[in-house]
Protein backbone atom coordinates (compact mmCIF):
# COMPACT_ATOMS: atom_id res chain seq x y z
CA UNK A 1 0.00 0.00 0.00
CA UNK A 2 1.41 3.36 -1.06
CA UNK A 3 0.60 6.37 1.09
CA UNK A 4 -0.86 9.42 -0.66
CA UNK A 5 0.89 12.48 0.75
CA UNK A 6 -1.83 15.12 0.98
CA UNK A 7 0.60 17.68 2.35
CA UNK A 8 2.86 17.37 -0.70
CA UNK A 9 -0.06 17.79 -3.12
CA UNK A 10 -1.24 20.77 -1.08
CA UNK A 11 2.17 22.43 -1.29
CA UNK A 12 2.03 22.25 -5.08
CA UNK A 13 -1.43 23.85 -5.18
CA UNK A 14 -0.35 26.59 -2.77
CA UNK A 15 2.70 27.27 -4.92
CA UNK A 16 0.42 27.82 -7.92
CA UNK A 17 -1.92 30.09 -5.94
CA UNK A 18 1.00 32.23 -4.76
CA UNK A 19 1.78 33.05 -8.39
CA UNK A 20 -1.63 34.72 -8.71
CA UNK A 21 -2.68 38.17 -7.48
CA UNK A 22 -4.32 37.95 -4.05
CA UNK A 23 -8.06 38.57 -4.54
CA UNK A 24 -9.48 41.65 -2.90
CA UNK A 25 -12.13 41.08 -0.28
CA UNK A 26 -12.29 39.14 2.95
CA UNK A 27 -12.77 35.48 3.69
CA UNK A 28 -15.24 35.36 6.60
CA UNK A 29 -15.94 32.27 8.68
CA UNK A 30 -19.05 32.18 10.88
CA UNK A 31 -18.60 29.95 13.93
CA UNK A 32 -21.48 29.20 16.29
CA UNK A 33 -20.83 27.86 19.78
CA UNK A 34 -17.68 26.20 21.10
CA UNK A 35 -16.71 23.03 19.27
CA UNK A 36 -13.02 22.10 19.83
CA UNK A 37 -12.79 20.17 16.55
CA UNK A 38 -14.24 23.15 14.65
CA UNK A 39 -11.70 25.44 16.31
CA UNK A 40 -8.92 23.13 15.15
CA UNK A 41 -10.15 23.15 11.54
CA UNK A 42 -10.54 26.92 11.69
CA UNK A 43 -6.93 27.36 12.73
CA UNK A 44 -5.87 25.38 9.65
CA UNK A 45 -8.02 27.55 7.38
CA UNK A 46 -6.73 30.75 8.94
CA UNK A 47 -3.10 29.62 8.68
CA UNK A 48 -3.39 28.81 4.97
CA UNK A 49 -5.33 32.00 4.21
CA UNK A 50 -2.78 34.22 5.96
CA UNK A 51 0.09 32.37 4.27
CA UNK A 52 -1.45 33.39 0.95
CA UNK A 53 -2.00 36.97 2.12
CA UNK A 54 -5.79 36.58 2.14
CA UNK A 55 -7.72 38.75 4.59
CA UNK A 56 -9.30 36.33 7.07
CA UNK A 57 -11.99 37.16 9.61
CA UNK A 58 -13.68 34.94 12.19
CA UNK A 59 -17.15 35.89 13.40
CA UNK A 60 -17.74 33.87 16.55
CA UNK A 61 -21.36 33.73 17.69
CA UNK A 62 -23.08 32.29 20.77
CA UNK A 63 -25.33 29.28 20.33
CA UNK A 64 -28.07 31.20 22.13
CA UNK A 65 -29.00 32.79 18.79
CA UNK A 66 -32.25 31.64 17.24
CA UNK A 67 -32.39 30.09 13.76
CA UNK A 68 -33.74 33.36 12.38
CA UNK A 69 -31.06 35.46 14.09
CA UNK A 70 -28.28 33.24 12.73
CA UNK A 71 -29.75 33.35 9.23
CA UNK A 72 -29.82 37.15 9.40
CA UNK A 73 -26.16 37.34 10.49
CA UNK A 74 -25.17 35.08 7.59
CA UNK A 75 -27.28 37.10 5.14
CA UNK A 76 -25.79 40.43 6.24
CA UNK A 77 -22.28 38.99 6.12
CA UNK A 78 -22.91 37.75 2.59
CA UNK A 79 -24.31 41.13 1.51
CA UNK A 80 -21.21 42.98 2.76
CA UNK A 81 -19.41 44.28 -0.34
CA UNK A 82 -16.02 43.89 1.38
CA UNK A 83 -16.57 40.12 1.71
CA UNK A 84 -15.53 37.80 -1.13
CA UNK A 85 -16.16 34.41 0.49
CA UNK A 86 -18.35 33.15 3.35
CA UNK A 87 -18.08 29.87 5.24
CA UNK A 88 -20.48 28.68 7.92
CA UNK A 89 -18.35 26.33 10.01
CA UNK A 90 -20.04 22.94 10.23
CA UNK A 91 -21.33 21.08 12.08
CA UNK A 92 -23.64 23.64 13.64
CA UNK A 93 -25.16 22.92 17.06
CA UNK A 94 -28.05 20.48 16.65
CA UNK A 95 -30.75 23.11 17.24
CA UNK A 96 -30.01 24.71 13.86
CA UNK A 97 -31.05 23.68 10.36
CA UNK A 98 -27.74 23.98 8.51
CA UNK A 99 -29.26 23.75 5.03
CA UNK A 100 -31.53 26.71 5.72
CA UNK A 101 -28.62 28.74 7.10
CA UNK A 102 -26.48 27.99 4.03
CA UNK A 103 -29.25 29.27 1.74
CA UNK A 104 -28.54 32.79 3.02
CA UNK A 105 -25.04 32.85 1.51
CA UNK A 106 -24.80 34.50 -1.89
CA UNK A 107 -24.09 31.82 -4.51
CA UNK A 108 -20.93 33.60 -5.69
CA UNK A 109 -19.58 33.75 -2.13
CA UNK A 110 -20.46 30.18 -1.16
CA UNK A 111 -16.90 28.83 -1.39
CA UNK A 112 -17.95 25.61 0.38
CA UNK A 113 -20.26 25.15 -2.65
CA UNK A 114 -22.97 23.71 -0.41
CA UNK A 115 -25.93 25.66 -1.77
CA UNK A 116 -28.16 23.69 -4.10
CA UNK A 117 -27.63 24.88 -7.64
CA UNK A 118 -24.11 26.18 -7.05
CA UNK A 119 -22.58 24.82 -10.23
CA UNK A 120 -19.81 27.40 -10.47
CA UNK A 121 -17.60 25.67 -7.90
CA UNK A 122 -16.82 22.16 -6.72
CA UNK A 123 -17.29 21.47 -2.99
CA UNK A 124 -13.86 21.22 -1.31
CA UNK A 125 -14.33 17.50 -0.60
CA UNK A 126 -14.96 16.86 -4.29
CA UNK A 127 -12.14 19.11 -5.47
CA UNK A 128 -9.70 17.49 -3.05
CA UNK A 129 -10.72 14.05 -4.32
CA UNK A 130 -10.15 15.20 -7.91
CA UNK A 131 -6.64 16.35 -6.95
CA UNK A 132 -5.90 12.97 -5.34
CA UNK A 133 -7.14 10.94 -8.31
CA UNK A 134 -5.11 13.11 -10.67
CA UNK A 135 -1.99 12.62 -8.52
CA UNK A 136 -2.21 8.82 -8.75
CA UNK A 137 -3.49 8.78 -12.36
CA UNK A 138 -6.70 7.01 -11.39
CA UNK A 139 -9.27 6.80 -14.20
CA UNK A 140 -12.84 6.48 -12.89
CA UNK A 141 -14.19 5.02 -16.13
CA UNK A 142 -15.99 1.69 -15.51
CA UNK A 143 -14.63 1.47 -11.96
CA UNK A 144 -16.52 0.17 -8.93
CA UNK A 145 -16.69 2.94 -6.32
CA UNK A 146 -18.04 2.74 -2.78
CA UNK A 147 -18.79 5.87 -0.75
CA UNK A 148 -19.10 5.15 2.98
CA UNK A 149 -21.14 7.78 4.78
CA UNK A 150 -23.66 10.19 3.29
CA UNK A 151 -23.03 13.38 5.22
CA UNK A 152 -23.67 16.95 4.09
CA UNK A 153 -19.98 17.89 3.73
CA UNK A 154 -18.37 14.71 2.37
CA UNK A 155 -20.50 11.77 1.28
CA UNK A 156 -23.38 13.59 -0.39
CA UNK A 157 -21.38 15.95 -2.66
CA UNK A 158 -18.85 13.26 -3.57
CA UNK A 159 -21.54 10.68 -4.42
CA UNK A 160 -23.38 13.25 -6.55
CA UNK A 161 -20.19 14.16 -8.43
CA UNK A 162 -19.28 10.52 -9.02
CA UNK A 163 -22.69 9.72 -10.47
CA UNK A 164 -21.87 12.08 -13.33
CA UNK A 165 -18.77 10.04 -14.10
CA UNK A 166 -18.67 6.76 -16.00
CA UNK A 167 -18.37 4.59 -12.90
CA UNK A 168 -20.63 2.42 -10.75
CA UNK A 169 -21.31 4.01 -7.36
CA UNK A 170 -22.61 2.38 -4.18
CA UNK A 171 -23.31 4.48 -1.08
CA UNK A 172 -23.20 2.85 2.36
CA UNK A 173 -24.42 4.43 5.57
CA UNK A 174 -22.18 4.04 8.61
CA UNK A 175 -25.09 2.62 10.60
CA UNK A 176 -25.86 -0.01 7.95
CA UNK A 177 -22.28 -0.79 7.04
CA UNK A 178 -21.82 -3.96 4.95
CA UNK A 179 -18.10 -4.83 4.73
CA UNK A 180 -18.65 -7.45 2.01
CA UNK A 181 -19.64 -4.68 -0.44
CA UNK A 182 -16.13 -3.22 -0.17
CA UNK A 183 -14.52 -6.38 -1.57
CA UNK A 184 -15.46 -5.47 -5.15
CA UNK A 185 -14.48 -1.80 -4.92
CA UNK A 186 -11.66 -0.26 -6.95
CA UNK A 187 -12.05 3.00 -5.03
CA UNK A 188 -13.39 3.55 -1.52
CA UNK A 189 -14.14 7.00 -0.11
CA UNK A 190 -15.07 7.17 3.55
CA UNK A 191 -16.19 10.09 5.69
CA UNK A 192 -18.06 8.76 8.72
CA UNK A 193 -15.82 9.80 11.61
CA UNK A 194 -16.02 6.23 12.92
CA UNK A 195 -12.41 5.36 13.76
CA UNK A 196 -11.09 2.09 12.33
CA UNK A 197 -14.31 1.25 10.48
CA UNK A 198 -12.52 0.02 7.35
CA UNK A 199 -10.02 -2.80 7.74
CA UNK A 200 -7.64 -4.53 5.35
CA UNK A 201 -9.52 -7.84 5.35
CA UNK A 202 -12.52 -6.08 3.76
CA UNK A 203 -10.52 -4.93 0.73
CA UNK A 204 -9.34 -6.41 -2.53
CA UNK A 205 -5.80 -6.19 -3.82
CA UNK A 206 -4.86 -2.86 -5.40
CA UNK A 207 -7.78 -0.82 -4.06
CA UNK A 208 -7.51 2.96 -3.56
CA UNK A 209 -8.82 4.20 -0.20
CA UNK A 210 -9.47 7.91 0.41
CA UNK A 211 -10.23 8.67 4.05
CA UNK A 212 -12.08 11.85 5.07
CA UNK A 213 -12.95 10.52 8.53
CA UNK A 214 -11.70 12.30 11.62
CA UNK A 215 -11.86 11.05 15.18
CA UNK A 216 -9.82 10.44 18.31
CA UNK A 217 -8.48 7.08 19.47
CA UNK A 218 -6.22 6.71 22.49
CA UNK A 219 -5.57 10.45 22.40
CA UNK A 220 -4.49 10.44 18.74
CA UNK A 221 -6.20 11.77 15.63
CA UNK A 222 -7.34 8.83 13.50
CA UNK A 223 -9.47 8.23 10.43
CA UNK A 224 -12.11 5.76 9.29
CA UNK A 225 -9.41 3.49 7.86
CA UNK A 226 -7.33 1.20 10.07
CA UNK A 227 -4.17 2.19 8.22
CA UNK A 228 -2.02 -0.57 9.74
CA UNK A 229 -4.35 -3.35 8.60
CA UNK A 230 -4.47 -2.13 4.98
CA UNK A 231 -0.70 -2.05 4.49
CA UNK A 232 -0.61 -5.38 2.63
CA UNK A 233 -3.46 -4.73 0.20
CA UNK A 234 -1.41 -2.86 -2.41
CA UNK A 235 -2.94 0.19 -4.06
CA UNK A 236 -3.04 3.60 -2.38
CA UNK A 237 -4.41 5.10 0.84
CA UNK A 238 -4.56 8.53 2.46
CA UNK A 239 -3.34 8.77 6.07
CA UNK A 240 -5.06 10.66 8.89
CA UNK A 241 -3.72 13.20 9.66
CA UNK A 242 -1.81 14.46 6.62
CA UNK A 243 -4.05 13.07 3.90
CA UNK A 244 -7.31 14.69 2.85
CA UNK A 245 -7.41 17.38 5.57
CA UNK A 246 -4.82 19.77 4.09
CA UNK A 247 -6.32 19.29 0.62
CA UNK A 248 -9.85 20.16 1.75
CA UNK A 249 -8.55 23.37 3.32
CA UNK A 250 -6.56 24.45 0.27
CA UNK A 251 -9.53 23.60 -1.97
CA UNK A 252 -11.54 26.22 -0.08
CA UNK A 253 -8.88 28.76 -0.99
CA UNK A 254 -8.90 27.59 -4.61
CA UNK A 255 -12.62 28.41 -4.66
CA UNK A 256 -11.93 31.75 -2.98
CA UNK A 257 -9.49 32.60 -5.77
CA UNK A 258 -11.96 31.32 -8.35
CA UNK A 259 -9.36 28.97 -9.86
CA UNK A 260 -10.18 25.28 -10.38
Amino acid sequence: MLIIDGKKITEGILSDLKKLPVPSGKLVVVLVGENPASRSFLRQKERVARDLGVSFELRSLPDSLSQEELERVVLLTSQDASVRGVIVQLPLPQKYNAREVIKHIDMQKDIDALREGNEGMLPPAVLSLAYILKEINFDLTHKQVVVVGHGFLIGQPIALWLKNKKCDVVVLDKDNFTPSVLKEADLIISGTGKVGLIRGEYLKEGVVVVDYGYGMQEGKVSGDVDIDSVQNTGGFATPTPGGTGPLVVVSLLVNFYGKQ
